[in-house]
């Protein structure tokens, strides 16, 4: 019998363990389990419906008669006694489920290392703080968790993203005592180094890197700005400057929502245009905005957005003022894959061309990849049906190329993508086991789905 992974899966306390090939059938055991896992839906709802009206009736034999030939089926299909090798599937999906049923997980971002491994950032739910704690996963190529790392108390909320500076990983928390950035190196095995303060920087909202220094966009709570530096690994602090939100609780309140996960989860990014002008997204004179600074008294361009409830939620650089966005308006979302935007004056993205996408949920999360040589985007998002939807897009015509959606039985929403070593994608999203189990999901797709997508 030749070795399998093992995929456990979880309802209502009943526990179905099933061997997993690692070649070519992976596909047709995962439509096994689904498949069971919608007849244990099936009964248990049913039992639910016979308990809550009184009903002694129902009767649940034919639903566990299918398990029963399901899992045969499982257990003949297990016993692989052919001689052919199995290719290892470059395709699979996980869900990591906790005993700890009171845990809530929040997943941020993914990167996959050199040993074709991944990394995965998230946030869990502590209730002794008003932040948010930090959990850092490895896993190996196929997604099976290799270590789990909780960082303890005073590090927490985790910002959204990794960043990769030679062989090491990086991601950027908070003290919570003092409210100083931290910065934590990742070794590629899932080895957490000590964090490192940042010096001056508060309450750290976004950050990015050019494979060299860091960026990081933050809050002063002190003198009411939004806060860009450049810092080395080190923790130096190379470039600095702050540009005012206004001033009144109606703009702080927001940012602190934001900070506290206790209102919107706001699209806060910081990165560089093709030509190395630097821009963040966040508030600004009372606005969510886009905003390009060369670190000096006054930015340079603003595109200004409405209040916190209209702006960009996903932006990166083509060159020459184009970019690829994705912004939102008062419960609209409109994705436009050749905007032009001024870096140096004031406009409004309400002003920006685009298409509007009623699919997509409310203020959800958007994240826009460049992906191969061949000028084209992908952009994902979460559907209001809590799927995850992936978009591909021409960067030269802007027209569209193809549509998929990923995720079915539980709601899923995006937390992030990545391209991956084998020319696929790994997209990273948060699910519910029976709707009340915030849990973390990897999707990893070969090269044949992403080409497929993007023809």
């Amino acid at each position: 019998m030749k070795k399998n992974n093992y995929l456990l899966v979880t309802l209502n306390k009943l526990h179905v363990i099933a061997s997993l090939p690692a070649g070519k059938a992976g596909a047709a055991w995962q439509s096994l389990m689904l498949l069971i896992n919608m007849k244990l839906r099936q009964s248990f709802l049913l039992r639910l419906s016979a308990e809550q009206a009184g009903n002694d009736g129902i009767n649940f034999t034919s639903n566990y008669k299918s398990i029963k030939y399901i899992i045969l089926i499982l257990f003949v299909a297990s016993c692989d006694i052919s001689n052919n090798d199995i290719v290892p599937t470059n395709t699979f999906t996980k869900i990591y489920d906790d005993d700890r049923f009171e845990q809530e997980y929040y997943p941020l971002d993914i990167i996959q290392t050199a040993d074709e491994g991944f990394l995965i950032l998230s946030e869990l739910k502590n209730d002794q703080s008003l932040y948010t704690s930090v959990l850092v996963l490895k896993t190996d190529a196929m997604g099976a968790i290799i270590s789990k790392t909780e960082m303890s108390s005073p590090y927490v909320l985790p910002v959204n993203g990794w960043q990769q500076i030679g062989a090491s990983y990086y991601f950027v928390c908070m003290d919570e005592n003092s409210t100083a950035a931290q910065l934590v190196a990742v070794s590629e095995e899932g080895t957490l180094s000590d964090p490192v303060a940042l010096g001056g920087i508060t309450f750290p909202l976004a950050i990015n890197s050019d494979g060299t220094q860091l960026t990081i966009l933050s809050y002063d709570n002190g003198s009411e700005e939004s806060v860009i530096s450049t810092a080395s690994t080190t923790g130096q602090i190379n470039q600095q400057r702050g540009y005012s939100i206004g001033a009144g609780v109606d703009v702080q309140k927001p940012i602190i929502d934001h900070l506290t996960r206790n209102g919107d989860i706001l699209p806060f990014q910081v990165g560089q245009t093709k030509e190395g002008l630097t821009y963040f997204n966040g508030f600004y004179n009372y606005t969510f905005s886009l905003v390009f600074s060369n670190f000096g008294e006054s930015p340079t361009g603003v595109c200004q957005g409405q209040l916190s409830q209209g702006g960009i939620s996903e932006v990166a650089s083509l060159g020459s003022d184009v970019f690829g966005i994705a912004r939102f308006n008062f419960g609209d979302n409109y994705i436009a894959p050749l905007a032009s935007i001024s870096t140096n004056s004031t406009t409004s993205s309400t002003d920006l061309e685009g298409n509007t996408f009623p699919e997509m949920e409310n203020k959800s999360k958007v994240k826009l990849l460049d992906v191969g040589t061949d000028k084209k985007w992908l952009y994902a998002t979460t559907t209001q049906y809590k799927q995850v939807v992936l978009y591909g897009f021409n960067q030269t015509g802007g027209t569209i190329l193809g549509t998929s959606y990923l995720g079915n039985g539980n709601p899923y929403t995006l937390a992030s993508v990545t391209t991956t070593l084998d020319g696929g994608i790994a997209i990273l999203a948060q699910t519910s086991l029976e709707g009340r189990f915030p849990r973390i999901a990897i999707f990893k797709r070969d090269k044949e789905f992403l080409d497929g997508l993007m023809r």
